[in-house]
């Protein structure tokens, strides 16, 4: 049995993403194990994205192994029990008087933008106060996407967004030349920061971090791309890079050659990582020095994901 290596809790407050849109087509039923529960996707007849709890509360059977989608709501396998987008219970096909018992499924908040079903999460079941943002590149003409890599990691979803300031590793791990630095700035749930090369000040990279989950990278004017991270559980994070690339040359919606080759060289330094992540331990207090960038910081700003530590800080304030 593995030992937990955090000192923070696994499911940290904010937005997540859960699959790509592509991969929900109306009428289609998908179960998903995120966040240490077992959950189902759909989409309505009508193009309505939704997140419920998977298992029905009148027998337990999983709505993701035989559920269907009928209109707005989906039907349980095992007695045709109905649920309707808000996860109440809206239909028994049978008994003598044929109406519902006042029992649904938790239905959770869903944001779909950019091509991309997400999920909010809060330990408290607090709503979403923050919304992911919209990304001008997404459909527009000549834009492909998305180029998708995907890794299962044992690691917290912390850790990637800790890579962000982590100015010392771009050159260790990452052969990023001369010296990494890094400006950054804070507004609210939002850690933005440009990655530059110190002798130069030529920007490699800049980033913008929607919670713990969402990671906007640019680098140059024709890739963007997301690293989003989402707990599996309290061990196991999928961490997947979605490219959106500018190519002329694209035919039918896919890369070309040189491209593809681009954004598979991106997803290979960024897998570098990977096997660090798996083995390492978590420094609280790690003895930082200058060249290590802003790491601090981000550690400071992440703690209002926590709603223990957020009520914390607030009542000290």
């Amino acid at each position: 049995m593995q030992k937990y290596r955090y000192p923070f809790r696994p499911y940290p407050t904010g937005w997540y993403l859960a699959l790509e849109s592509a991969a929900l087509k109306p009428g289609d039923v998908v179960p998903l194990e995120l966040l240490g529960q077992e959950l189902v996707a759909f989409r309505s007849e009508s193009g309505v994205a939704t997140i419920v709890d998977g298992h029905c509360p009148h027998m337990g059977a999983h709505l993701g192994y035989g559920g269907s989608v009928e209109g707005e709501g989906i039907r349980c396998p095992f007695h045709a029990w109905r649920f309707a987008l808000d996860g109440r219970c809206d239909d028994v096909p049978y008994g003598d008087d044929r109406r519902p018992p006042r029992v649904g499924l938790a239905c959770h908040h869903v944001c779909e933008d950019n091509g991309l079903v997400m999920l909010f999460h809060s330990d408290a079941g607090a709503p979403p106060t923050w919304f992911p943002p919209s990304i001008p590149q997404w459909g527009e003409p000549g834009w492909v996407g998305y180029e998708t890599f995907s890794w299962k990691i044992r690691m917290h979803v912390q850790e990637l967004v800790e890579n962000v300031p982590d100015m010392a590793h771009f050159a260790v791990v990452h052969g990023v030349p001369g010296t990494p630095a890094a400006d950054y700035e804070v507004d609210g749930h939002i850690y933005r920061q440009r990655s530059y090369i110190r002798e130069s000040d030529d920007t490699f990279t800049t980033q913008e971090v929607h919670g713990l989950g969402l990671v906007w990278l640019h680098t140059g004017n024709d890739i963007v791309f997301l690293t989003a991270t989402t707990p599996l559980d309290d061990e196991y994070v999928q961490m997947s890079l979605l490219f959106l690339v500018n190519d002329p040359q694209a035919l039918d919606g896919k890369l070309s050659e040189g491209p593809l080759a681009v954004v598979a060289a991106i997803a290979e330094n960024t897998a570098r990582d990977v096997p660090i992540w798996e083995h390492k331990v978590y420094r609280e207090r790690a003895p930082l020095v200058t060249g290590d960038g802003p790491i601090n910081a981000i550690r400071k700003w992440a703690r209002q994901f926590y709603e223990d530590d957020a009520s914390a800080a607030a009542a000290a304030s």
